[in-house]
């Protein structure tokens, strides 16, 4: 049985509607196979179908939110606001990723170099703040 939606899934759930809407806005200037993974350097080295591209994480996002949310509800968390505010930043975080990816595919100016850095500081800043808010916190 699901949760009952909530604010947070409705946050959720709207990102993941902008970032799909971004996909299809930028459709005609993508070209047909659109690069979806990079190196280290910003170089692309996995394409698919420009279809694949635009509608591949968006659909990622909304398993994401899935499983996050009856992962919560299922091993409820100590404090009642970590599962709802790391589904709307995990699901932020992938929009930010779509957006960016498409960008530099639609031939936008993208430093995609950086992405695997802001990567790793949005991990490591998502387990701080869940431990901080299941371990220090006052609920």
């Amino acid at each position: 049985m699901l949760p009952a939606w909530s604010r947070s899934d409705s946050l959720a759930a709207g990102i993941t509607i902008l970032a799909a809407l971004f996909g299809i806005a930028l459709w005609p200037r993508l070209p047909a196979e659109v690069a979806i993974h990079f190196s280290a350097t910003g170089t692309p080295n996995d394409y698919v179908p420009k279809a694949i591209g635009v509608a591949l994480l968006p659909a990622i996002m909304l398993i994401t939110q899935l499983v996050l949310t009856v992962g919560t509800a299922v091993d409820p968390p100590s404090h009642p606001q970590t599962g709802p505010a790391i589904t709307v930043a995990t699901t932020g975080f992938l929009a930010l990723v779509h957006v960016l990816v498409l960008a530099w595919n639609a031939g936008y100016s993208v430093p995609l170099e950086g992405l695997l850095v802001a990567s790793l500081v949005f991990a490591a800043l998502l387990v701080g703040y869940t431990v901080w808010r299941e371990e220090f916190a006052i609920s």
